[in-house]
């Protein structure tokens, strides 16, 4: 199974796509109902494999291909699985991020898209919906125990005053009424007392831990490795949108690099730069609006200024440039990015 999942993940369409048939047919010869089953019941051996390629990558450089062939086709249960062996990718990206990290960096870029999938927003939006429809049946059906409690003994209440006054006890009855004394109100629990700082969850966690090594290979020398930087960060900044705290603080710190590969690298790296701060702007919203305002508007609006003349003149070949589709880019999603951020006035 080990070296089918070697396969299953190579860079060659031909071999990918015959090592996936390979799958099914070991499926169906085993018993397994589908290709997510056979990897969830190996995944001990396969893990125990992984780990240790990871530590001979002189000789074994493909162990993490394992691991993204299983992210590819596997669920959410097989995430408390890998987080050791996630771990030790990490570790090993920053031991050789020289030059390895172009094969570490794909696997975590399925290791994100994967997380995006299980615990995307449309996920987090369908959990939340579950919460709140638990909390509001819940509350109602509280409300209701107590109307009930307090209509009893107010029924109570009023069944022993009648019978007092039918008795002639209006005495007692006044001398109660005046030592009556309203009851005092509970303080009502502050949620800063009851609720502590909820920990992140292990999914969450790991998206931080890639971004942090995102911020630092943004700067790398390859043109390949910051294309596939980019990628990757624009997912992670996805999954950490539920968990505001972690994610303002993590967008400041890559903010700079972000910066310089939008205005000072080559183009490719630029249209992916932008669509990567179109999705910050979307998830952290008014916290990029100063910086945005300052150190990117400026560049963006000179350079169509600048490109408005040369495309003007241009004939119908410059469509397929990519000067082009950088121009049509940053047209496109200025208009939004500038909504998103409360730029109006």
């Amino acid at each position: 199974l080990y070296p089918v999942l070697e396969k299953a993940g190579d860079k060659t369409l031909l071999i990918s796509e015959t090592a996936q048939g390979t799958l099914a047919d070991i499926c169906e010869a085993c018993g397994y109902d589908s290709v997510q089953g056979l990897i969830n019941e190996n995944s001990d051996y396969l893990v125990n494999g992984i780990s240790l390629n990871l530590r001979q990558l002189a000789h074994q450089p493909r162990a993490a291909q394992v691991l993204g062939s299983m992210l590819r086709h596997s669920d959410a249960s097989l995430l408390p699985l890998v987080e050791d062996v996630i771990q030790d990718v990490l570790s090993a990206l920053d031991q050789s991020y020289d030059n390895q990290a172009s094969t570490f960096l794909s696997v975590l870029h399925s290791l994100m898209a994967a997380l995006v999938q299980w615990f995307g927003p449309s996920c987090s939006e369908e959990h939340q919906q579950r919460q709140a429809e638990e909390r509001h049946s819940s509350t109602l059906s509280q409300m209701q125990q107590e109307i009930t409690s307090q209509e009893v003994e107010q029924f109570f209440l009023n069944y022993i005053k009648q019978k007092q006054i039918a008795e002639g006890n209006l005495s007692e009855l006044d001398d109660e009424e005046a030592d009556e004394v309203p009851p005092i109100a509970k303080p009502e629990p502050s949620s800063s007392d009851t609720e502590g700082e909820t920990p992140l969850p292990s999914h969450a966690q790991l998206a931080k831990d890639v971004m942090e090594r995102c911020i630092h290979l943004l700067s790398d020398r390859n043109l390949r490795v910051r294309l596939k930087v980019l990628d990757v960060l624009e997912l992670c900044v996805t999954v950490l949108h539920p968990h505001g705290n972690h994610l303002l603080p993590m967008a400041h710190r890559a903010w700079p690099a972000l910066v310089t590969r939008l205005i000072s690298d080559d183009p490719l790296a630029v249209l992916r730069a932008f669509k990567v701060l179109c999705t910050l702007a979307q998830k952290c919203g008014d916290f990029l609006r100063q910086r945005f305002s300052k150190d990117v508007l400026p560049k963006l609006t000179s350079s169509l200024h600048n490109q408005a003349a040369a495309s003007a003149r241009a004939g119908p070949v410059y469509n397929h440039t990519l000067a082009f589709k950088l121009q049509l880019a940053v047209l496109q999603g200025l208009g939004s990015l500038c909504e998103k951020l409360d730029m109006g006035e």
